[in-house]
């Protein structure tokens, strides 16, 4: 019941269909069903929340962590009805994450899940496609119509970028949710009985590549880039991996093709890459203002005019190098974790079929984290969707959870030097690639 609760919960969060059809608008169906998820799942909820819990699932104590990091970093500045109204938005999106840790608590269900997300992003996709070419005419799912200098003629140039409804209205997140059940796609294949149900899987990859491309977004192909080179470094070994990295980056590069595959900067006034690089270094700057809490969280676009368009420089300049350090050790915790997951000898002892998903796991979160590289996702459901999927992949490979894996105090040590480290290479990368032109 919990389960098909849960699935249910994901289909109105991804598909969205208060959005889409207007007769349902306002009933509220994301709160009604997280609710009833909650009645069927509390206690499973509740037991994440004790100290014993938290140490032996660092992936989860950092996402708490961060809500309260989020708290500060307002009440500092006095606004304490901010406290309150951006805490209690974000409570919602961790208790996402809550339940999926509790509800996903076999393989077959994790095997399950993975499924139903290439689902829901198969209907996503459809329906954007759909409106794309023009077969159906809902609002929400109109193409975003951009303009930008071209660097080469110096005209400006207006295009069309594919968008969904709801969280992925942005071509950035659709095209960052479209990697994910891209990945869904190819780790049900390489885990399915039988050849016909392998090539089913794959089915749906050729419509998810042509998605990504007409979204045009960047940090999407970025992120899908990322996750294509851990998969093939995890699945065929770390020489072979770069090579095939190596040889398919140019391909998938010229696949793209425009301004999706153009990552090159300028100082033309067009350039979204400059511009962004300066709301880095600019955020950076004002991070120093307060280092510990940060400037206050959902400040950054009122300080600026614009988000960061990169979730860990909004972590650090919003949330300080308290929440930046806790953002980032969430994604390295997930992405180290289920990586080193091969040396643990308590792995070797699960089903073949869910070790199989070990790389595409690893996959799914590296490419997440690096497409968040160029655009700010940081109190977003998807965000935790990802981070829940590692949380409760550990959980289920390392029953009993080995020291190594703990939230120990050599950990959080070490987390406070990653932290440090982490915000030392933001400024020194935003620093060095920056430039004011006139």
């Amino acid at each position: 019941m919990n389960f098909a609760l849960f699935l249910l919960l994901n289909a109105i969060l991804l598909i969205r269909p208060e959005e889409l059809l207007p007769d349902l608008a306002g009933l509220r169906l994301y709160f009604i069903v997280i609710g009833l998820c909650l009645l069927t799942t509390g206690a499973g909820v509740f037991r994440q929340l004790t100290a014993d819990s938290l140490i032996r699932n660092p992936i989860t104590a950092c996402v708490l962590g961060f809500l309260v990091a989020l708290g500060l970093s307002v009440a500092f500045r006095g606004m304490m009805d901010r406290v309150v109204e951006l805490g209690s938005e974000f409570a919602k999106v961790v208790l996402y994450y809550l339940l999926l840790v509790a509800v996903i608590d076999s393989p077959r269900r994790f095997r399950a899940f993975l499924g139903a997300i290439v689902g829901f992003v198969l209907v996503l996709t459809a329906l954007g496609l759909f409106q794309y070419h023009e077969y159906i005419d809902v609002e929400a799912l109109r193409p975003l119509e951009r303009s930008e200098v071209d660097p080469v003629t110096g005209e400006l140039i207006t295009f069309p970028q594919l968008r969904a409804s709801g969280i992925y209205n942005d071509p950035n997140d659709l095209c960052l949710i479209v990697t994910t059940g891209t990945l869904c796609c190819l780790a049900r294949s390489a885990t399915a009985a039988g050849l016909a149900g392998r090539v089913a899987w794959l089915l749906p990859v050729g419509l998810f590549g042509y998605a990504i491309v007409l979204t045009k977004s960047r940090g999407g192909l970025l992120g899908l880039l990322a996750a294509l080179f851990v998969l093939f470094c995890l699945k065929l070994g770390a020489r072979r991996g770069v090579l095939l990295g190596v040889i398919c980056l140019p391909v998938l590069l010229l696949a793209a093709g425009g301004r999706q595959a153009n990552f090159g900067g300028g100082d033309d006034e067009g350039n979204t890459a400059q511009q962004r690089l300066r709301l880095w270094a600019d955020g950076l700057n004002a991070f120093w203002r307060n280092p510990l809490t940060g400037i206050g969280a959902d400040e950054f676009a009122g300080e600026f005019g614009l988000v960061a368009h990169n979730s860990f420089v909004q972590a650090y300049v919003e949330t300080g190098l308290l929440g930046g350090t806790l953002f980032l050790s969430a994604f390295l915790f997930a992405a180290v974790g289920v990586v080193r997951l091969s040396r643990r000898p308590e792995f070797a002892n699960r089903p073949p079929a869910f070790q199989a998903l070990r790389p595409f796991v690893a996959a799914i979160v590296v490419g997440y984290a690096a497409g968040m590289y160029s655009v700010s996702r940081n109190y977003v459901v998807p965000t935790y969707m990802v981070l829940g999927l590692a949380a409760a992949y550990l959980r289920l490979s390392l029953p009993t959870t080995p020291v190594a894996y703990r939230l120990t105090s050599a950990r959080v040590g070490q987390m406070a030097l990653v932290g440090t480290g982490g915000l030392v290479f933001l400024k020194l990368f935003a620093q060095s690639l920056v430039r004011y032109g006139s």
